[in-house]
């Protein structure tokens, strides 16, 4: 009983980890993404008004 816990606590702890990778990827995806639309709708906004 007690090394089937420690097979579960060691997969939670592989998996926690995996996720918190997934996290930081996705993070920087956001912040990439965030970056360009800013550059677009700043450009978009500089054609539009200020031309």
């Amino acid at each position: 009983m007690q090394t089937d816990s420690k097979e579960k606590d060691a997969q939670l702890l592989a998996i926690e980890n995996q996720l918190k990778i997934i996290n930081k990827n996705l993070l920087n995806v956001f912040w990439i993404v965030g970056f360009f639309a800013f550059l677009y709708f700043g450009l978009m906004i500089y054609f539009m008004f200020l031309r």
